[in-house]
């Protein structure tokens, strides 16, 4: 090999100056090698020593052109980049020539990487919601409290988008709260001949533009005012949707009910903390405390109404059923390979049930009732004198007593059956029933067969009194027997205690009919023939009589 000199080779000094200066920026000896150059990499000896075939096969671009991979952990080597310039690029597959010296072959011609998916964290799917149950929101500082007092001066609508800008919610969390608002008198939807948002069009905008902007829930104007028309109460309005609403909209039966339940009233008590955090309405602020109560007792009580609905009426009110012809008089068909419990069938046997009747009677009822029924059964006289729906309120649960509870375990009879309590409740008012249009026979009927107490007592199994609780709503229907004794069959409907309904929901999508015809309506009733103007359609007939 010979020794040249940036100093010796004029022709030289060019080239040595541009691997000069791509020695100081890369500082990568080894591969300068596959350029037949080695020496040290420093700038303060000046001194190169080059393979002269190599070096000039290397500038000329004859590099020939192989197949074979690199090997493995192959370091970046240097390739004339466009400009003359020295870059960097990926291991290239390198060919060993007839001198021995491994060249570079086929550089930036490798395989396109693969794409790797982001984790979650970086998605922004693992990212807090906000409606963690330790979640808090940041404290406010005096700048930010100020900018918020503006904001939220004029309109909810704006607290309403900034708390769904800070909060991560999925399409069911959405659901839930578009329901929520829509309830309380909010329009959820798109905003409408708007445009779209950019960098130039948000530069020189508010918050509280930038927040009006991207609203997409709305309180129509008709709403606003003191005409008295609207009334502004969080806590009805949280008490009608966790009871009239959500019942109905979303399933919250099962093992999980619990969970389910907290589910949707964490949506609604997250919001309300919002609006006392931030001071949204503060003249309000007792009535959005009183909401957030709301929710607290929706998840007590939802649950156990969920469980009672899959227990009730019972089995000594089905009992009752079979042998008096109530609505469950011969429904019992086979028993399920799954059942393992009274409470799994559909229906009772009727010797199953005539036990279960008599054991009941025998540890629970008045000495008079007792009386009446033997007698009346002896002369088959037992008849039913009134059937009507009747909707209640728990007052009082009285559950077996340890006396009952020994006599079922022990006594032959007994065994296999539930102990019995008594439930015991008053007549309730629905809010908001709707007026019945009867005949002025079905009157007199309605009349006759109503209740003449107001109080009413029902022997109901203990476990069932378990999932019940003082203010619990019911809505069943009720028989009386001629002996005195009175059970409900069917049940319509189980409540909650702050049981609401709100007709709200009707007002949804409504839109106030127009003053006078449109003018499209107008032009069409002008075009139209007067009612009773036949001639010209007469002389046309005749005309074509002629024809």
């Amino acid at each position: 090999m010979s020794s040249f000199s940036s100093e010796d080779n004029s022709d030289s000094t060019e080239a040595v100056d541009n691997v000069n200066t791509a020695l100081q920026e890369l500082q990568v000896d080894e591969a300068l090698r596959g350029a037949g150059i080695s020496g040290p990499s420093s700038s303060e000896g000046k001194t190169f020593v080059v393979d002269p075939d190599v070096f000039a096969q290397w500038t000329s671009g004859q590099h020939s052109t192989s197949r074979n991979a690199s090997p493995k952990g192959n370091r970046p080597s240097l390739h004339r980049g466009e400009g003359d310039k020295f870059e960097e690029s990926q291991p290239a597959a390198q060919d060993t020539s007839s001198t021995g010296i491994p060249m570079e072959i086929g550089a930036g011609s490798g395989k396109a990487k693969r794409k790797k998916n982001k984790p979650k964290s970086k998605r922004g799917l693992a990212a807090p919601t906000g409606f963690e149950e330790f979640y808090v929101d940041a404290p406010l500082t005096p700048v930010e409290f100020k900018e918020e007092q503006d904001l939220y001066d004029p309109r909810i609508e704006y607290a309403i988008q900034r708390f769904c800008v800070r909060r991560n919610m999925d399409s069911a969390k959405k659901d839930v709260f578009d329901k929520y608002l829509a309830l309380g008198g909010i329009s959820a939807g798109p905003k409408q001949f708007a445009g779209g948002l950019d960098a130039a069009n948000i530069s020189d905008m508010t918050a509280a533009e930038i927040t009006l902007m991207k609203a997409t829930h709305f309180v129509h104007a008709d709403k606003w005012g003191d005409d008295g028309a609207y009334e502004v109460d969080f806590a009805t309005c949280a008490q009608a949707f966790l009871s009239s609403r959500v019942p109905w909209l979303y399933d919250l039966t099962g093992s999980d009910s619990v969970k389910k339940v907290k589910a949707k009233t964490n949506i609604i008590r997250n919001f309300l903390n919002y609006l006392l955090h931030h001071d949204v309405c503060p003249e309000y602020r007792s009535q959005v405390v009183s909401a957030r109560g709301v929710c607290d007792l929706a998840d007590k009580e939802l649950p156990m109404v969920m469980q009672a609905q899959s227990y009730l009426p019972g089995e000594f009110q089905t009992a009752c059923s079979e042998i008096f012809g109530g609505s469950f008089r011969g429904i019992h068909g086979e028993t399920p390979a799954w059942a393992t419990d009274a409470r799994d069938l559909i229906g009772m046997k009727l010797d199953l049930a005539k036990q279960t009747f008599r054991i009941g009677m025998s540890t629970h009822v008045s000495d008079e009732v007792a009386k009446a029924y033997v007698e009346q059964n002896e002369n088959s006289d037992i008849t039913t004198t009134k059937i009507y729906k009747l909707a209640l309120e728990i007052t009082e649960l009285i559950r077996a007593s340890t006396e009952v509870k020994t006599f079922y375990v022990h006594h032959p009879a007994a065994r296999g059956l539930k102990p019995l309590g008594r439930l015991v409740a008053k007549t309730w008012d629905p809010p908001f029933r709707l007026p019945q249009d009867l005949t002025p026979e079905e009157k007199a009927a309605e009349a006759s067969s109503k209740p003449q107490s107001e109080v009413h007592d029902f022997l109901v199994e203990d476990y069932v009194l378990e999932t019940c609780f003082v203010g619990m709503k019911l809505e069943v229907t009720v028989r009386e027997m001629s002996f005195g004794l009175k059970f409900f069959d069917t049940v319509h409907g189980i409540f909650c205690t702050f049981y609401t309904l709100l007709p709200n929901e009707l007002m949804i999508g409504w839109k106030t009919p127009e003053a006078e015809p449109l003018p499209y309506r107008e032009k069409n009733k002008e075009a139209s023939v007067p009612a009773g103007n036949l001639d010209g359609v007469e002389d046309s007939m005749e005309d074509d009589e002629e024809v």
